[in-house]
This record gives structure tokens, C-alpha cells and sequence, in this order.
């Protein structure tokens, strides 16, 4: 079985104008997509209260090129909150692509309990500012104790979020969620600071203004660091929801 061919041709950008949003995804069936919902929503908490915004200008674009409308068919609600807990959304498509067959991953079954720690994972996406599908070779390198987290050691950058963790067997095993790094509480705070400053006015030296300067500097660190550790949602989660809203046949 080649895994690199088979992650790389299930696997899709997903992208939003209006969420100014970009993220990868992969092929479950001929015309449904699965990503993260952080990349097709907006949330925002208020006390104890999360609302959500589902963008409305969904798109995926297949590794031929091809680029499709798509819609999300599991919004979360009070009767059913995984697909914002648990951060997949699937996205039903306006028409199917051609060769279809070759796109279609398929979803594992296995026990988080049974997968080996040390063995290889594999995963394609677009992240940062690639111009190409990037694909990477990595390695389970830990469980978390809840049994809904597979950590992993690679390569995994913004833009990697909603793409599928597949195993050494050819199947989705998880959805890549999040990366370790990023800039640290001090710089986020550091963040807020010079937005709460900026509103005041700011003082331009030499025709530069520091705050803004600082600013960017923090934003491109925040894109950029990376450990080299990530984590991948179980798939199980996402499998459960198919089964209980009849989605899969």
C-alpha cells in the first residue's frame, strides 16, 4: 500500500474568504469532507456562554486542482456539542469531484489503547504559505490520559489543522487539531498591551511606530515557532457522530 500517495490524494485545502480562514481536510466518502471546526467557524466565549459563526463561503480544493463548494453539516448544538468539543466538522460538497475513488479515506476502528507509541503516522496539508501540498512522515509519541489526544512528533504548522493522521496500516486515525509552541502567555499579554496602547495614539520615531513594529514581530513568532510536537484529535469522536446522525452509510 503506498500511505505517502494515499494521504496526499484523500487530502484537501479548505479555505474561507470571509472567515479569512485556511486549513486541510480529507475525503470520507465521494462527496464529504472532514476538517477541524475551528477552521470553517468562528467561536467566541462570554462567562460560561461559547457562541459559534459557521462561514458561509466554505471551499475545498482537491490535489488536482479541482475547487468546490461545500457546506457543514454538523453544526454543533445542546443536544450534540462533540463537533465543537471534540474541534471536527464535516462538510457535505455542492458536487463531487471526478475520480472519486481514489480520493476516499477510510476511518479506522481501532482502540486508542492499541496504538503503538514509536510507530510511524502520516499526514499531508497546506500549511503556512506553502504554493504546494506538503506531506510528512512522523511518529505516535504519546496518549493522553482521556483517551482523545494522539500526540505526535513532525512537523505540524498552522494551516495543518483538519488534515488526517493516518496510520501505518492506511487508515485514518485521527484529525490533526494543534501544534505545541507558539508565542507564550507573557508575548499574548504583551499583545493585548499594545492593542490597549495603540488605541491611545502612538509616537513614530524616525517614521517607524515601535508598537506596531513590536506587534508584527509577535504575530510572525506566533505563526512561525514550532517544537516539532502536535496532536491529532481521536478519530473515534468523529466516527460515533457518523454512526449516531446516520451520516456514513
Amino acid at each position: 500500500m503506498d500511505i505517502i500517495n494515499l494521504s496526499r490524494t484523500s487530502c484537501v485545502k479548505v479555505t474561507s474568504k470571509s472567515g479569512n480562514s485556511k486549513g486541510s481536510g480529507f475525503f470520507i466518502s465521494d462527496d464529504l469532507v472532514v476538517t477541524c471546526f475551528h477552521v470553517i467557524a468562528s467561536t467566541n466565549q462570554n462567562g460560561q456562554k461559547i457562541s459559534w459563526n459557521i462561514f458561509q463561503d466554505i471551499q475545498i480544493t482537491t490535489i488536482e486542482g479541482a475547487t468546490i463548494n461545500a457546506n457543514c453539516i454538523s453544526p454543533p448544538n445542546q443536544a450534540d456539542l462533540s463537533p465543537l468539543s471534540q474541534d471536527f466538522a464535516i462538510l457535505k460538497l455542492i458536487k463531487k469531484p471526478t475520480n472519486i475513488k481514489n480520493y476516499i479515506l477510510e476511518i479506522s476502528g481501532q482502540d486508542i489503547k492499541n496504538l503503538k507509541i514509536g510507530s510511524n503516522c502520516y499526514f499531508s496539508g497546506h500549511p503556512l504559505f506553502t504554493p504546494a501540498l506538503i506531506t510528512h512522515k512522523g511518529m505516535i509519541s504519546g496518549i493522553d490520559d482521556s483517551g482523545s489526544i494522539i500526540c505526535i512528533q513532525g512537523s505540524i504548522n498552522k494551516g495543518n489543522s483538519g488534515g488526517a493522521l493516518i496510520s501505518g496500516d492506511g487508515k485514518a486515525i485521527g484529525i490533526i487539531s494543534m501544534r505545541e509552541g507558539g508565542i507564550s502567555k507573557a508575548l499574548q499579554e504583551l499583545t493585548v498591551y499594545i492593542e490597549a496602547t495603540s488605541k491611545q495614539g502612538s509616537v513614530q520615531i524616525m517614521g517607524v511606530d515601535p508598537l506596531k513594529a513590536i506587534k508584527a514581530t509577535v504575530e510572525t513568532l506566533n505563526t512561525y515557532i514550532s517544537t516539532g510536537i502536535g496532536y491529532a484529535r481521536y478519530i473515534k469522536f468523529l466516527k460515533e457522530y457518523c454512526s449516531k446522525h446516520k451520516i456514513l452509510k
